[in-house]
């Protein structure tokens, strides 16, 4: 019950948080056996709230270790059904806790469910897909192990974003057509069999995925992309414009465009005073730019429904419950309003 609330409600959160949200492929998620999702990782914890909102099996996935530092906090995320993985900066002792890691992992495919993984590992803004570490594959290989009857497929995902740090931003999930583990797996060859899943599972990301395969000239195509005004939420004509993008020229001198404040940004800073603040003084020390946007989503969608409501009550103490639900219609309209016309 407490995951499909959380479920519908970030769902609700995100809708209120991004300007758009364009989910493309839905008719290749397999209604039911075991599947493992993959995809890239431009934008924190929202990669895996975009992906477990817009599917309709409801899925375990793996998230790092150190969000589950405090026993209160472990607890409630493993509630919905989030699974701890660990990493040399971790501590190299805790390395073997990821035997639980794997072996729960293994034990939801003999079930015939669904797990979701970020299989690059860390993220990254760029938008391109990194090399994929070997961690899905591993669950594979123990799971067809112990278990040779299970069927798995892999569902790989892109996910694309206009812009990871600003807000609002509009997000695309990409899902591509079921790849059957068993159709790469060789019983007795385990490096063939990594090397195979690995390079298929990232060739069907890349078409999914807008990627800048040259990191060295990275920059410079994504200036070229913007003076091209090109549809980020679209991998596939993009991708077609990064493979002829030599033959484009364009004016590619950096200009300096200062983001204009509207009248409706002000209004909703004056109305959320207290959590505006919060966020501002929150925001000031995130040391990896890749989680600005996961704190932003959080304190939006905790801080600022909760200052309403606190308003709310207290202007229903003086002027009544038709005022005061008047007042927390209109905060929650003109947020909406403020994420769905600003340009960032």
């Amino acid at each position: 019950m407490l995951y499909t609330f959380l479920k519908y409600y970030v769902r609700l959160v995100l809708f209120f948080y991004h300007k758009k949200i364009k989910v493309v492929g839905k008719e290749n998620i397999p209604k039911k056996g075991a599947v493992l999702f993959i995809s890239n990782h431009p934008n924190a914890l929202l990669d895996s709230l975009l992906v477990v909102t817009n599917n309709v099996r409801n899925m375990h996935f793996l998230a790092r270790a150190s969000a589950f530092k405090y026993k209160l906090v472990a607890k409630f995320l493993k509630s919905i059904k989030m699974i701890p993985v660990y990493r040399k900066r971790d501590g190299v002792n805790t390395l073997a806790r990821n035997r639980t890691t794997f072996s729960k992992s293994v034990e939801l495919m003999h079930e015939e469910k669904a797990l979701f993984i970020a299989a690059e590992g860390s993220h990254n803004v760029q938008k391109r897909v990194r090399e994929l570490k070997k961690g899905f594959v591993h669950i594979i290989l123990d799971t067809f192990k112990k278990y040779p009857n299970v069927n798995i497929q892999i569902v790989p995902i892109g996910l694309n974003f206009d812009s990871v740090m600003n807000y609002p931003s509009s997000a695309s999930v990409y899902y591509g057509k079921p790849i059957n583990a068993k159709d790469y797996y060789h019983k007795d060859d385990a490096v063939t069999t990594t090397k195979a899943l690995l390079k298929v599972v990232r060739d069907r990301m890349k078409i999914l995925t807008i990627h800048i395969e040259d990191v060295e000239s990275y920059d410079k195509t994504i200036v070229k992309l913007d003076a091209l005004n090109v549809d980020y939420l679209d991998p596939i004509k993009t991708n077609e414009i990064i493979k002829n993008i030599a033959d484009y020229t364009v004016d590619t001198e950096k200009t300096t465009v200062k983001k204009q404040k509207n009248l409706l940004y002000y209004l909703v800073v004056l109305n959320s005073l207290f959590p505006w603040m919060v966020w501002k003084k929150l925001e000031k020390g995130i040391k990896e730019k890749e989680f600005i946007s996961t704190f932003r989503f959080a304190i939006g969608g905790t801080l600022f429904p909760f200052f309403y409501t606190m308003q709310s009550i207290l202007i229903n103490y003086f002027f009544g419950f038709k005022i005061a639900l008047l007042y927390f219609i209109g905060s929650i309209l003109i947020v909406l309003l403020l994420t769905k016309t600003s340009k960032i």
